[in-house]
């Protein structure tokens, strides 16, 4: 008679093989960084990668390094020979810890922590050295100071969304905390970027975290409101109001009408954090919940279907993965593919990290598809913290770490194979305040 152990040492080794995918190609930035978690923050837009990492101010003038690489006819990916730094930067701002590319354009933060607004640094791409004219600052209007201005980043290139929900980085500093956060849209023309007005929830809903997380396509903003997020060190756990995710559609009159709510399960409403990482398409919409204060973390999709958004189903890696309270920290879309990223994620005795697409199967469910495996080493307990992606091109932080030899830093770039049936995922210097227009549809 089989032993308990016995049965479940044969599950295991009867799971069904993930096909795994190696790198295609290794970015490094193309000289020293400064930065100590320089390639922690990554993006990808069409034929194009940036890696970077948070940098502080210490004197003002130009900060940062941003590597650039770009994808060339013969197959290769080559650097520009300069990394591009963030200009006209105030003493004790911290730069570079978020950052958005969408087509031509990128955007950075630029945080203060002295209690004045936070600004966004706007980049159009250019035949320069490092790839990057910097041409505009995006900055919340005149009146009230907004310190966690950029707080979230996302663009499709001519629409800008922008948050104010307090993501920095304040060392023993206590975030900033917003009873009714905005979130600011710009607009691209021209004559540079144009503030447009905000989408605001109703202050009697306690939505303290509307903006936490951000994901956008053409003519679609999603945004993420969970009732708490992790609280920064010696800082008490901040509660707002019921967690939702918030679905606009830009109608024919140019506003933003809901389209739709996501809210977490009845049975699991424990998991405040529902709404701290989403990703979208036209079509679908990927949402990471926690229970933030402990060890439960999970990923919900949910699509669109003719009578509006519906739940579509949960992603669990097979068993031999063990999701940890990172699962789902980074999520992208990658051509109808979901893609997971949880640094905390254990698999035996490798190191601890994760990065896997899950694909709808022939039965309508969302199911592991493919692993993201490196063939070169990863910093330990960082791999899978940065994913984004671009039609069937996946690019992966690869963070740089001195101790365990992993220098400068850069990125790792994977391509999926192509889907048999899944759809495609939709894919002069000026200071531009934003308007203090609301935006919200009646």
């Amino acid at each position: 008679m089989l032993s308990f152990t016995s049965i479940f040492v044969c599950a295991v080794l009867s799971v069904p093989p993930i096909p795994t995918i190696s790198q295609i190609a290794i970015l490094d930035a193309p000289s020293p960084t400064v930065s100590p978690t320089f390639g922690m923050v990554v993006a990808v837009s069409g034929d194009r990668v940036v890696a970077t990492g948070a940098d502080p101010s210490k004197a003002g003038g130009s900060v940062g390094q941003i590597a650039t690489f770009e994808f060339q006819p013969t197959g290769e990916w080559k650097p520009f020979r300069e990394m591009q730094s963030v200009d006209g930067v105030k003493v004790g701002m911290m730069v570079l810890q978020r950052m958005t590319m969408a087509g031509s354009i990128m955007l950075v933060s630029e945080d203060r922590r002295d209690g004045g607004s936070s600004t966004v640094a706007a980049f159009e791409a250019a035949e320069t050295n490092s790839g990057w004219k910097q041409n505009g600052l995006l900055e919340p209007p005149t009146g009230a100071p907004e310190p966690a201005f950029g707080g979230v980043i996302v663009s499709d290139g001519v629409f800008a969304a922008i948050s104010t929900v307090d993501m920095r980085v304040l060392g023993d500093k206590p975030r900033t905390v917003n009873p009714s956060p905005k979130v600011f849209l710009f607009k691209r023309g021209v004559d540079g970027w144009k503030g447009l007005g905000f989408l605001q929830r109703v202050e009697a809903l306690k939505p303290t975290f509307f903006g936490a997380a951000l994901s956008m396509t053409p003519n679609q903003l999603v945004i993420g409101c969970p009732k708490a997020i992790t609280a920064a060190p010696h800082q008490d756990l901040v509660v707002g109001g019921d967690a939702v995710v918030v679905i606009y559609r830009m109608n024919s009159d140019g506003m933003w009408a809901i389209d739709g709510e996501l809210k977490p399960p009845p049975d699991r409403l424990d998991y405040i954090g529902f709404g701290s990482t989403i990703a979208s398409s036209d079509s679908i919409v990927a949402v990471r919940m926690s229970q933030v204060s402990s060890q439960g973390s999970a990923v919900l999709v949910y699509r669109r279907g003719e009578t509006g958004w519906v739940y579509d189903g949960e992603l669990n890696p097979l068993i031999d993965i063990t999701p940890g309270i990172g699962w789902g920290i980074s999520l992208a879309i990658a051509d109808g593919r979901i893609v997971v990223g949880d640094p905390t994620a254990l698999n035996g005795d490798k190191n601890p990290g994760y990065a896997g697409a899950f694909t709808k199967d022939s039965n309508g469910t969302w199911a592991e598809s493919v692993r993201f495996q490196p063939n070169v080493p990863v910093t330990t307990a960082r791999w899978g913290v940065g994913i984004r992606a671009d039609g069937r091109r996946v690019v992966i932080a690869r963070p740089q770490n001195e101790r365990e030899g992993i220098i400068p830093g850069g990125a790792l770039v994977f391509m999926l194979p192509p889907a048999d049936s899944t759809p495609r995922a939709s894919t002069p210097s000026t200071s531009s305040p934003a308007s203090t227009k609301s935006l919200t549809a009646p």
